[in-house]
């Protein structure tokens, strides 16, 4: 957690609210440097429960404090969740029941967007009919939508341990790499469509942020994402094909996503066309340029066609960068001097 003390109270709330004794399961907390009453907030907590456990440092990011976590915890299952979001209660005890009972590597679900603390009930009971049990390879083929944040499942700790899975050094977006390294090994997971997890739309989230030193951070970093998932692609794309053929398809769509938008981002911020030129050559090198599978039915507008005809074409993307760009120095030229 990092300054969220408007937050995590409701987190934690929602996690001490299940159907387990405090022997069951333990809430591992690492601080990265809060400013606010986050710790005395999480301080306060553990004097009513002992199965929370506060750690503290000073920004080390997100990533590189999750991988602190996971060697801290000692649970069968682990399930990484952010300070902002939280689940629905009495949810945790029939989860690890199905997948302690399944031994299988994961457990999934489904998440809801909402800016409302207080939906932490579902309108129907979770029950052990309600999933099926497939393998990661399996869910990457039926579930082309299917999202890369970290939590919206539980893994078991030996499976991570016994393929040395840890986050890589990208401060965005390694749970993209992360997920799909899990799913890709996972043979045996069980997936519930429910959903369990609540995000927690803020408006101070970094990656909802104005300020251009973060955008460009951000968009670093976004451009390591994809270049590492097209790596990913490129090498199965050795394997039999023919065994993968959905699986890649759905896999370099959600690529494509990826590469779509952060295309836009490059456009719609004032990055210069040189930038914007070398990053398109280092996407043109793991074939993530051009755009090729990005078009499905929620993009299937005519606006969206336009966009991608022009993002891939550099004879027209490039003139348009540069004419962009005179345009916002003018316009920031002429509010200076008014």
């Amino acid at each position: 957690m990092y300054n969220a003390q408007d937050n995590i109270g409701n987190c934690l709330n929602s996690l001490l609210k299940q159907d387990l004794s405090e022997d069951d399961y333990e809430i591992i907390i690492m601080d990265d440097g809060s400013k606010d009453n986050s710790v005395t907030i999480v301080e306060d907590y553990m004097k009513l429960y002992n199965n929370i456990q506060l750690y503290k440092e000073s920004n080390s990011g997100c990533y590189s404090t999750r991988n602190k976590l996971l060697k801290l915890a000692k649970g069968d299952y682990i399930y990484n969740l952010d300070a902002d979001d939280y689940i629905v209660h009495n949810c945790l005890s029939i989860l690890l029941d199905i997948a302690s009972g399944q031994d299988v590597d994961l457990i999934c679900f489904k998440t809801l967007e909402t800016k409302d603390f207080s939906r932490t009930t579902l309108s129907t009971p979770i029950t052990e009919k309600e999933f099926e049990i497939i393998s990661g390879r399996e869910l990457l083929e039926k579930e082309w939508k299917m999202r890369y944040e970290i939590w919206w499942y539980f893994v078991k700790r030996t499976f991570l341990e016994t393929h040395q899975m840890v986050f890589n050094n990208n401060e965005y977006n390694a749970d993209v790499e992360f997920t799909l390294h899990c799913l890709l090994r996972a043979k045996q997971i069980a997936y519930l469509p429910l959903r369990i997890h609540r995000y927690v739309q803020t408006n101070d989230s970094l990656m909802r942020s104005s300020n251009f030193e973060i955008i460009k951070k951000r968009l670093f970093y976004s451009q390591m994402m994809i270049i590492n998932l097209s790596k990913i692609i490129n090498n199965l794309k050795q394997d039999d094909l023919r065994k993968n053929v959905i699986m890649l398809q759905n896999l370099s769509h959600r690529r494509d996503i990826f590469t779509f938008f952060h295309m836009v981002n490059m456009v719609k911020y004032p990055f210069s066309l040189e930038y914007i030129k070398r990053n398109i050559k280092e996407l043109e090198l793991v074939d993530a340029y051009p755009i090729i599978n990005f078009i499905r039915k929620e993009y299937d507008s005519l606006k969206y066609k336009l966009l991608l005809f022009i993002i891939n074409r550099i004879r027209l993307f490039y003139p348009l960068i540069a004419f962009k760009n005179i345009f916002y120095h003018r316009t920031n030229q002429n509010s200076l001097e008014s």
